[in-house]
């Protein structure tokens, strides 16, 4: 018993440690909101470039989650986190010296290259050290954090609003990025990436830390020797036709998680309520922490809830609540209300998708991906979804301006709505329910599913 709870608090450090990696991704999310108010008042720039600036950091996350899985499968998930790290402490320090738009575009970029990594490295370290029954709970750490991450952005943005001094807002990250560079010195490498890499016996010894006996640990070593034998490893083997349906699954709910336009909510969230109607920069402000906030605390009771109610319909409920949301935000623009009236109104709305967000997609899609692949094919599995999402993010940032200026608000968001019906019918039939499910159990689930699905294909 003693050594049960010995076994789980470690388990508990390793996650709550890597998982400061969301932080470090949250925080370069959100911070622009509230920096963009300022950063035009020392380096002038256009609507157009304000939107490249927004962009960038998902823009280099493009490359960050190209490297991530070749790195990641060459050196191990830990050298990839400290490297991530470092990436993320030179990024700021360039911001710091920044004083033209070319100098802050190179900073963006620097720092969406440490965003891609992180969103590669550490789901994949999580995913490959705990077990399958604590995996869902554990797993959600990232996105909590995460979230932790966009309401410091926006609490520190407040703060420095008065000053306007938005190198402060940057240089904040400096700290999570050292905590996490240092920690990752005493955590160990991921048994599959070891046995992968024929270290069994240094395999051995780690589970038979973080397991609850030998016995457990000899299991786990025999499930990814199995799960090893019977991939390449390879781009070409996560393309083949065996693992095709869990790859198109996995990369359609890495995309529409971003059709769903969170990321362009957040990163504009000041400018939205303001256009709405919501008074000064420092009201917005508040308003943009308000929503933050409300995306933490969501996001705790979603992980209260991933590993008893299910992967799938949390992720189903969350989908749906926010499409109604967004048909929602559209429709109130048409009421005949006055200004302040909409602007009120567009911030309840705004709560009520970043509820369903944050108890469905915003939880689920970190762990959905990660559980998806098999072992030898994970790295690079979850570096093609992280581009994808990396680049639909990227996208949305950078032409949100144009689009809503181009269509009008209304329009904008029931845009969005039609894309997230578009993802609620790729979760209802495509995702498996993976809770509980050792992450050998669930490919072998896809391989079975796809047989079937071939050979109803064949009598047709």
């Amino acid at each position: 018993m003693l050594n049960h709870i010995k076994n789980n608090s470690f388990m508990f450090c390793i996650a709550c440690l890597v998982s400061i990696g969301g932080i470090l991704y949250g925080y370069d999310v959100g911070v622009i909101s509230g920096a963009l108010l300022f950063i035009k008042n020392t380096i002038p720039m256009t609507d157009t470039q304000m939107g490249i600036i927004v962009g960038a950091v998902l823009g280099g996350g493009l490359l960050g989650t190209l490297l991530a899985g070749p790195v990641g499968d060459y050196y191990g998930r830990r050298i990839l986190i400290m490297g991530s790290s470092l990436v993320f402490i030179l990024g700021v320090c360039l911001v710091l010296l920044a004083h033209s738009f070319v100098t802050i575009l190179c900073a963006r970029l620097l720092l969406g290259v440490g965003v891609g990594v992180v969103a590669v490295a550490v789901p994949l370290y999580v995913a490959e050290m705990v077990p399958a029954h604590d995996r869902g709970k554990y797993m959600t750490f990232f996105q909590l954090l995460l979230t932790f991450g966009i309401v410091l952005a926006y609490f520190v943005d407040l703060i420095f609003t008065p000053s306007g001094n938005w190198r402060a807002m940057f240089a904040v990250v400096i700290v999570p990025a050292l905590v996490l560079f240092l920690g990752m010195l005493f955590l160990p490498e991921t048994p599959r990436w070891l046995v992968a890499n024929k270290q069994e016996q240094r395999a051995r010894q780690i589970l038979q830390r973080i397991r609850k006996s030998a016995t457990e640990a000899e299991t786990d070593i025999q499930l990814i020797q199995e799960s090893l034998h019977q991939t390449e490893g390879s781009w070409r083997e996560l393309l083949s036709r065996p693992f095709w349906l869990p790859t198109f699954a996995a990369v359609a709910i890495a995309i529409f998680n971003q059709l769903t336009g969170i990321n362009s909510f957040l990163q504009y969230a000041p400018l939205i309520l303001k256009n709405a109607g919501i008074g000064s920069d420092l009201v917005t402000m508040i308003g943009s922490a308000g929503i933050g906030v409300l995306n933490f605390l969501c996001t705790i009771i979603a992980i209260l809830f991933i590993d008893t109610l299910g992967r799938r319909p949390l992720l189903i409920a969350g989908v749906t609540g926010v499409m109604i949301s967004e048909i929602y935000l559209g429709a109130i623009q048409y009421a005949g209300l006055s200004q302040a009236a909409i602007g009120i109104l567009s911030l309840i709305g705004l709560f009520a998708f970043i509820v369903s967000f944050a108890i469905g997609p915003g939880v689920v899609v970190w762990l959905a991906i990660s559980e998806l692949f098999p072992t030898r094919v994970r790295g690079k599995g979850i570096a093609l979804c992280l581009f994808f999402n990396s680049l639909a993010s990227t996208l949305l940032a950078t032409f949100f301006l144009p689009i809503s200026q181009a269509l009008g608000m209304s329009q904008t968001y029931w845009l969005f709505a039609a894309f997230t019906f578009v993802y609620l019918l790729v979760a209802y039939f495509l995702l498996p329910e993976t809770k509980t499910k050792s992450l050998e159990e669930i490919q072998f689930q896809f391989q079975k599913k796809q047989k079937l699905l071939t050979a109803e294909v064949v009598d047709g």
